[in-house]
Order: structure tokens, then C-alpha cells, then sequence
């Protein structure tokens, strides 16, 4: 069989599977959002357009195997839930000290936006003396940062996801992984309280 051959007839392969996946989607993306409904908006987006992804890798390797007609909508959809409850996710090794992946989540740690200084403004409990502080402090924080530092700052303070951090300042999704941390104890260290044990 020629190459020409072989291409061709892969193509044909990929949009069969492709085809048949798009007609079970609508199940798998209604089961998706049943198991997640009690997530927040936003995770809840995230997390079932990660199942519909897993789905869709798990149904291309039954079908590259011949299995395709085995498979079923609901018990695709079932196992990729399962495996984004547990924290596998496509495309990246599983980093539980990433503050930023699902795994640090799953194991009860909590994270909190960089941007303290937006958030206690928007607090009713904090006095204009500690708001006042804080904006100094924080101001002064971000100030001693490098620029390329004070735009990973920015861009992760407006909720942006790890990849698109790393688009936007020319890094690895890895060092901006690196960073998060790194500047959450320039911060701690900067308040004077230093970075708390086993964070």
C-alpha cells in the first residue's frame, strides 16, 4: 500500500470515529453536567468540557482498535467523570504540588487569589486601617517584583488558567506553576510571616 494509500484511508478512519463520537456528545456533555451541577459555574464549564475531551480520546482508542461499536455513550461519559473527580487529566502528568491543578484541590489545600488587597477591599469586616495597610503593603510587594513577575501577578490575579499565563508572558505552563508558588512566599515572606510548613 502506498503512503498516499494510507493517509487516505486513516483519514476515512478518523472521521468515522469522529462522526459516531459527535452523535453520542450531547449525552455525554447531559451526564456531564448532572454529575457536576453542584460545582460552581465556571469550574462546572471546565470540568465537563473535560469529560467530553476524555470521551473522546477514550472512544478514538476503541475505535483505532475496532472496538468502537462496544462503546456507549453513558459508560464513556461515567469513566471520564470518574477520572476528573480523581484528578487525571489529558494532556499533563498529574502535579499534586502545582497550587493550581486539580490533584492539590483533591487533597483538601485551598488556594487563594493573589490579589489580597482586591479582595479585603471587597471585605466588610476589614477597618480602613487594615485596608489602608494592605493597599500600602501590596503595593509595595508588587513594586519590588520584576516586570515579567508583576504581569504573572496580573494575569493570575484576574482568574487566568495556567496555560494562558504562560501564553501571555513567553513561559512554560511549568515555571508559571513554579511562580505561583514562588511569589506566594515572596508575599508571606514580604507580610513577615514566612511561608507556612507543608503548604
Amino acid at each position: 500500500m502506498t503512503l498516499a494509500a494510507e493517509t487516505t484511508e486513516s483519514l476515512h478512519a478518523t472521521r468515522a470515529w469522529q462522526a459516531a463520537f459527535i452523535e453520542m456528545a450531547p449525552t455525554i456533555e447531559r451526564y456531564a453536567r448532572v454529575a457536576f451541577r453542584k460545582l460552581a459555574p465556571e469550574e462546572r464549564d471546565e470540568a465537563v468540557q473535560t469529560t467530553l475531551a476524555a470521551a473522546a480520546v477514550d472512544y478514538a482508542r476503541l475505535a483505532a482498535s475496532g472496538r468502537g461499536g462496544r462503546a456507549y455513550p453513558t459508560t464513556l461519559a461515567r469513566f471520564a467523570v470518574r477520572r476528573y473527580r480523581a484528578g487525571r487529566l489529558l494532556g499533563s502528568r498529574d502535579n499534586a504540588a502545582d497550587v493550581g491543578s486539580r490533584k492539590w484541590c483533591l487533597r483538601g489545600r485551598r488556594t487563594e487569589s493573589i490579589d489580597v488587597a482586591a479582595e479585603l477591599c471587597d471585605s466588610r469586616r476589614a477597618t480602613p486601617a487594615e485596608l489602608a495597610a494592605l493597599r500600602i503593603d501590596f503595593g509595595q510587594w508588587f513594586a519590588s517584583l520584576p516586570v515579567r513577575d508583576q504581569r504573572v501577578v496580573h494575569a493570575l490575579a484576574q482568574g487566568e488558567r495556567t496555560s494562558v499565563v504562560a501564553a501571555l508572558c513567553q513561559l512554560t505552563a511549568g515555571r508559571v506553576s513554579q511562580l505561583r508558588r514562588e511569589l506566594y512566599d515572596s508575599w508571606t515572606t514580604f507580610l513577615g510571616e514566612g511561608a507556612p510548613r507543608g503548604a
